[in-house]
Parts: structure tokens; C-alpha cells; sequence
């Protein structure tokens, strides 16, 4: 887990910032979703061998991660919650997938 936090914090310290990071990253996702469309969730699972399935909850504030059986999770970084709760209001259209 703690590869994945530091994956999350690196993405930068405002939600501009994450978006700005997953556009370079070319990573794109869907609205509402809380898993392997949603663009946080497909960052990570590109960069990190995770070996596990990851879901964000719906409040948009905590990860899980689901391995052998077991459940992991982790508070978002504020800026992730922040650029999660704009993308899911339509903020940031270039980073849809359609």
C-alpha cells in the first residue's frame, strides 16, 4: 500500500494537477465509476503491479485493494478526492472516455 499512496501523492498537491498528470500519462476514464473505469484506478493499475483489484469508494475518499481473500484500504490524498469529485461533475471532459 505504500507504493500506491506514494503513486497518489506524486500525481501532485492540487486536482489541476492530478488531471494534468493523468492527461501526460494518457489515461482516461468514465464518470461515476468506482472501478476499472475510473481514471485513478487505471493509473495505477498501468503503473504498479498491483496483484490485486482496486475499487474507490463511492464517497470518493478512500481506495480499497482486494487480495488473497483480503481487503486493504487507504484514505485518497486531499488533492486525489478533490480532482475525483470534479472529474465525476464533468470538470475535466478531456480526460472522459467516450
Amino acid at each position: 500500500m505504500k507504493s500506491i499512496d506514494a503513486s497518489l501523492t506524486n500525481l501532485g498537491s492540487t486536482a489541476e494537477a492530478v488531471a494534468a498528470a493523468l492527461l501526460a500519462a494518457g489515461v482516461r476514464g468514465r464518470r461515476d465509476n468506482t472501478a476499472s473505469h475510473n481514471p485513478v484506478v487505471r493509473y495505477l493499475n498501468r503503473t504498479l503491479d498491483i496483484g490485486g483489484r482496486l475499487e474507490i469508494g463511492a464517497a470518493g475518499d478512500r481506495l480499497y485493494m482486494y487480495r488473497e481473500g483480503s481487503c486493504q484500504s487507504l484514505e485518497l490524498p486531499p488533492a486525489v478526492r478533490d480532482f475525483l469529485a470534479a472529474f465525476h461533475r464533468g470538470d475535466y471532459p478531456d480526460l472522459e472516455q467516450v
